[in-house]
């Protein structure tokens, strides 16, 4: 195993691009739910139970898609890229109906750099090596089922 490959060693290099798109993400998401249930509102009972479950499910898809970036699957990212496509979608939908534009355009501005984030060299490079992490595990594990 390569010494510069180590999981730990990799995280502390890029852990602030990884943690500043994760947190990016999370608040694009949180202003998109938030300026569609200003425009389809639903009763005025149920509200902060669909807030909260849906908080809820987009925290627990956010947090996988991160957790399978981590865990070295190539094609993680782009479950982050739908979402930031859907908030986009949402903000450009809905835009100028209800809700102050300034809060269209920070939803706005951090959709994109989400995206920028996730193109940036950095995390390209994060990802590349957590990858390669991953193919030594499975090359270890089946070596070592070879043994038994």
């Amino acid at each position: 195993m390569k010494p510069d490959l180590d999981f730990l060693t990799i995280l502390r290099r890029h852990f602030p691009i990884f943690i500043g798109a994760f947190y990016l993400a999370l608040f694009a998401l949180a202003i998109s739910l938030y300026l569609l249930l200003e425009l389809y509102p639903p009763a005025r009972a149920d509200y902060g139970t669909y807030i909260v479950q849906t908080n809820l499910g987009m925290s627990v898809y956010l947090c996988s898609a991160n957790f399978l970036v981590i865990r070295g699957r190539p094609w993680a990212p782009w479950l982050i890229v739908a979402a930031m496509a859907a908030c986009i979608l949402v903000l450009v939908g809905t835009w100028g109906r209800g809700a102050p534009d300034l809060l269209y355009s920070i939803g706005l501005l951090l959709s994109l750099a989400t995206l920028m984030a996730l193109n940036s060299k950095r995390y390209r490079a994060m990802q590349t090596a957590m990858v390669d992490v991953r193919a030594q595990r499975t090359a270890w594990r089946q070596h070592h089922r070879k043994r038994r």
